[in-house]
């Protein structure tokens, strides 16, 4: 059971119990005084002499209370008007006095309408689809679900039976994956914390989508337990044949969409080193191997059927090739990590030197950067975030050509993410990204996004605002999780606006995404 939960029960008990015994305190008061003790004789002559003495006494009495009657009849009847009249207020069919006005304190008056106020019902109106779904049909229905599961503690059961070990250290959980336009897949997740000595931390997960659909990858690290310093080495296979192909640059056609089957063995290592906050500095090597052909899912051109029919030309690296990647990625955040308030602003800039090992580099050597900048503005100081992000990438060829499944990608995974994996990639990018996240449940944000941007040609040739694409989603994403990532999102994408800017590509995203 989480924390605030047990504590809320807890409170809810101790209120409970010191009710019951105010109650049986109050029940015994009135036994004692219904049943007074009885007493002995020697006090019952005492107080029968005590009685005769006052009765001489009340005789006396009697004579200043009957000369007090005549001025307690002269004080009723000058009390009976306030009498009657609180027993008019007290009648609900007596007359009624008016509601009071609240009164202007400061003198000023109500705040007078203005341009401003009035300005706010044009956002208002143009989010508020965006906003009815995310209230009616993501929140309140989660926030229905989620407050039933917690009173049962099914999330503690579920957790509790995934994790093994003290500490719940070693976890072993299913994992599965749709997103539209590909195939679907299930498999399984491995965790193991403080494997063999405190510091080291094992991971690996499996997928299967079918005989010919099959992934696999494994990591080892070492890891502090200040979180300074990292190092981790992996390595990964993945074999698939529904990866999609719609061109590259700018002025992708989606009549030209087709499937290539892949097969890649990558092998990593990296280091990061924390600086300050949320900000890193991290330096790593990549091996891959990357082979593609026509073994693809039925139903579906391939691209070496396209490019036999002169649809396209086959991308550069279609015939495989075997690399090395050199990259070094440095990030500044001023912001802390959860609960503290979510604003603040990045920085990010990533270097990387890529290069063929199978003919040395004079055949393909190339050259990719990546910047962004974003601010962040936290509405409530509780996580409801609205951020604005401003990314651009570019590869360059210094000798050879840049295979086409290195060139920057803003689709999938990237800033534009209505549109699906692959759709959008190029030479360079540029992208302008404005997201909203709120917390839905303690490891759940809802998000909405919106982005524009494209993909265009070397050095951002044909980079113009007619030539430029709009993206746009909602969901939900898991809260602070690195290697096993839970995902759904519900997006679109748009073709250029000087094409008329009709919705050419749909996204739904559903389940969780193994990184590492």
């Amino acid at each position: 059971m989480p924390f605030s939960w047990r504590v809320i029960a807890t409170l809810s008990v101790v209120w409970a119990v010191a009710i019951g015994s105010v109650r049986v305190e109050a029940q015994a008061e009135d036994e004692t005084v219904a049943e007074p003790p009885e007493s002995d004789p020697a006090e019952s002559a005492s107080e029968s002499e005590s009685a005769a003495e006052s009765e001489s006494e009340s005789a006396s009495a009697s004579e200043s209370a009957s000369a007090s009657e005549s001025e307690s009849a002269s004080a009723s009847e000058s009390a009976s008007p306030s009498a009657s009249e609180s027993a008019s207020e007290s009648d609900p069919d007596g007359p009624t006095l008016p509601e009071r006005e609240l009164p202007d304190y400061d003198g000023r008056g109500e705040r007078p309408r203005t341009a401003g106020d009035i300005a706010l019902w044009v956002p208002r109106i143009l989010l508020f689809p965006a906003w009815f779904v995310a209230e009616y049909l993501i929140r309140r229905p989660l926030a229905f679900l989620i407050s039933g599961a917690e009173e049962k503690e099914i999330p503690d059961r579920i957790v509790s039976f995934f994790t093994f070990g003290p500490g719940g250290n070693v976890a072993l959980a299913p994992s599965f994956s749709f997103d539209f336009g590909f195939r679907p897949n299930i498999g399984l997740y491995f965790r193991y914390n403080e494997f063999i000595r405190e510091q080291f931390q094992l991971r690996a997960g499996a997928s299967f989508g079918g005989e010919d659909w099959l992934a696999g990858s494994v990591a080892f690290r070492v890891a502090p337990k200040n979180g300074d310093t990292e190092f981790s080495i992996g390595a990964s296979y993945n074999r698939r044949p529904d990866w999609l192909f719609f061109g590259l640059g700018s002025n992708v056609d989606r009549s030209n969409r087709s499937r290539y089957d892949w097969v890649s063995y990558e092998g990593t290592m990296s280091l990061r080193q924390r600086l300050v906050r949320q900000s890193t500095f991290s330096v790593g090597v990549t091996v891959a191997d990357r082979s593609f052909g026509d073994d693809i899912i039925d139903g579906a051109y391939s691209v070496e059927e396209r490019a036999n029919a002169g649809q396209i030309e086959l991308p550069p690296g279609y015939e495989g090739y075997t690399i090395m990647l050199q990259t070094a990625q440095l990030v500044l955040d001023n912001r802390r990590g959860r609960p503290a308030p979510g604003s603040g602003f990045r920085f990010e800039a990533q270097y990387e030197l890529g290069f063929d090992l199978q003919d040395g580099p004079q055949r393909n050597l190339w050259v990719t950067w990546a910047t962004s900048i974003g601010a962040y503005l936290d509405l409530s100081d509780h996580q409801h975030v609205v951020s604005l992000t401003f990314s651009l990438i570019s590869a360059e060829a210094l000798s050879g050509n840049v295979p086409f499944r290195e060139l920057p990608n803003l689709s999938g995974n990237g800033p534009m993410r209505g549109f699906v994996n692959r759709f959008l990639a190029g030479s360079s990018g540029a992208a302008l990204l404005l997201r909203y996240d709120w917390p839905v449940w303690m490891w759940l944000d809802g998000t909405i996004q919106v982005a524009v941007g494209n993909v265009y040609d070397e050095r951002f040739a044909g980079l113009s605002p007619g030539n430029t694409r709009l993206s746009a989603g909602i969901g939900l994403a898991a809260v602070n999780q690195r290697d096993h990532f839970f995902e759904f999102l519900v997006g679109f994408g748009t073709e250029t606006f000087e094409n008329g800017a009709k919705v050419e590509s749909f996204r739904f995203l559903f389940g969780g995404t193994q990184n590492f």
